[in-house]
C-alpha cells in the first residue's frame, strides 16, 4: 500500500501501550463516569486506579461512546498527512462507537481527499485489539487496501473470545443477572464462562465451580476453537485480565502447549470493559 495510511481505533482495544506506540495506532477514547466525575478511558484513568474506585463504589459507573465530533476532529487531524484512514472499532452490537465513527467518516470524506474505511470488529477488548494489530502489520507490509479489507473480514469471522468473571456482583449490578442468581452463584462459587458471538454480543456458554475448573474449561474451549478453524499459519493468543496478572499467567500456562503460537499478548482490560466485568476477570482471544 503506497499511500500514507493511518490506523484508528477506540480505547476498548486493550492492547498494551507499547504496541499502540510501536505501530502508531491512534485511539479515540470512550468515557467513564463515577458520580459525575468523568474520565477518558485509558487516558484519564489507569486500569489499576479504576478498579480501586470500582470496588469502593456503591453504584456502577456509567460509560459513554465518543461523539461524532470527537471522531471528526481525529480524522481531520490525520487527513493532513494520510490519504487513507482505517478505523476499526468495538462491536456495533455493544456500543454506538462504530456508528459515530461511520457518521464522522462520511462528513470528513466530503470535506477532504482522504478515504476513510470504518470497520465493525464484531468483537471487544483484545478481540478488537488483535484485529487492529494485524491491520497495522498489514499496512506496514504494504498490503493493498482491497486485500487488507478481505483479510480483516476473514479474521473477524475466525476470532474466538471466551472469558470468565471472578464475581457475579458486577453482572448483577449491570442487570445481566438477577440478585437471587448472583447470591446463589456466589454461595456455590460459580464461575460463568461467557463468549462473544459472531456479532460481538456476550452470550452465556457454560458454568463451572471455582477458578481452577474455569481455567481448565478455558483450555478445553481453546483446543476446540483451534480444531474448528482451518489454521493456515501460527495463530496468535491474547489473554486479558482485570487487575489479575497472576491469574493471566496461570491461564497462559494452561493453553501455551495447545499451538505453536505466533505470539501471546497479555493485557489488562480498560475501565470501560471493566465496568461490566468487575475485577478479577480472565479471558482469552484465539486469533
Amino acid at each position: 500500500m503506497s499511500k500514507a495510511v493511518k490506523i484508528v481505533s477506540d480505547s476498548t482495544l486493550d492492547l498494551p501501550e507499547e504496541l499502540v506506540q510501536q505501530f502508531g495506532i491512534e485511539i479515540v477514547p470512550l468515557t467513564v463516569n463515577f458520580a459525575n466525575e468523568f474520565f477518558e478511558d485509558r487516558l484519564g484513568l489507569s486500569s489499576q486506579e479504576f478498579f480501586q474506585r470500582l470496588v469502593a463504589a456503591d453504584e456502577l459507573p456509567t460509560t459513554s461512546q465518543p461523539s461524532v465530533g470527537m471522531f471528526k476532529e481525529k480524522y481531520l487531524e490525520l487527513a493532513a498527512e494520510a490519504e487513507v484512514i482505517i478505523s476499526i472499532h468495538l462491536a456495533d452490537q455493544l456500543s454506538g462507537t462504530y456508528k459515530a465513527a461511520y457518521a464522522a467518516a462520511q462528513q470528513v470524506e466530503q470535506e477532504t481527499e482522504t478515504g476513510i474505511v470504518v470497520i465493525d470488529s464484531c468483537s471487544a477488548s483484545l478481540g478488537l485489539g488483535m484485529l487492529v494489530l494485524h491491520a497495522a502489520r498489514l499496512v506496514e507490509n504494504g498490503v493493498d487496501l482491497v486485500e487488507l479489507k478481505a483479510e480483516l473480514e476473514k479474521r473477524i469471522a475466525s476470532t474466538t473470545v471466551f472469558f470468565t468473571v471472578d464475581t457475579l456482583e458486577y453482572l448483577e449490578k449491570g442487570g445481566r443477572i438477577g440478585k437471587a442468581s448472583a447470591f446463589l452463584g456466589s454461595l456455590l462459587n460459580i464461575k460463568p464462562i461467557l463468549k462473544l458471538d459472531e456479532q460481538g454480543v456476550v452470550d452465556s456458554h457454560s458454568k463451572v465451580r471455582g477458578q481452577k475448573k474455569a481455567l481448565k474449561k478455558l483450555r478445553v474451549l481453546t483446543k476446540q476453537a483451534l480444531a474448528e478453524r482451518e489454521v493456515e499459519a501460527a495463530p496468535s493468543l491474547g489473554i486479558i485480565h482485570g487487575n489479575n496478572l497472576a491469574g493471566a499467567e496461570e491461564l497462559k500456562e494452561q493453553v501455551a502447549d495447545l499451538a505453536d503460537w505466533k505470539e501471546i499478548v497479555i493485557s489488562e482490560i480498560s475501565p470501560v470493559i471493566g465496568t461490566h466485568t468487575g475485577p478479577g476477570v480472565l479471558g482469552l482471544v484465539v486469533f
